[in-house]
């Protein structure tokens, strides 16, 4: 993924009642964000979920911060990646 410099993207990915209670908190807090299906296999298992892609500009991140804080605290199965683009590559 190729992230404009200046900018964060965040990558959050669950499953079953977690993509409702994401969408839900991004929709929220005013973010634009993309959804994507995918398949999340775990051993034992697997389970359809989606995968979320917002993006903040700036070096103030603290919208995202508390996005994320507050789904890890109601989302069951959250995994979350971060691609910061202030960073040289």
């Amino acid at each position: 993924m190729q992230v404009s410099r200046g900018v964060m993207a965040y990558h959050l990915t669950t499953v079953s009642e977690g993509m409702d209670t994401v969408e839900q908190t991004l929709l929220a807090a005013g973010l634009t964000f993309t959804r994507t299906p995918v398949t999340v296999v775990w051993p034992g298992g697997r389970g359809e979920g989606a995968e979320f892609v917002f993006v903040l500009p700036g070096p103030n991140q603290r919208t995202g911060l508390d996005v994320v804080q507050r789904l890890r605290s109601t989302v069951s199965w959250l995994q979350v990646r971060t691609v910061d683009g202030s960073a040289p590559t």
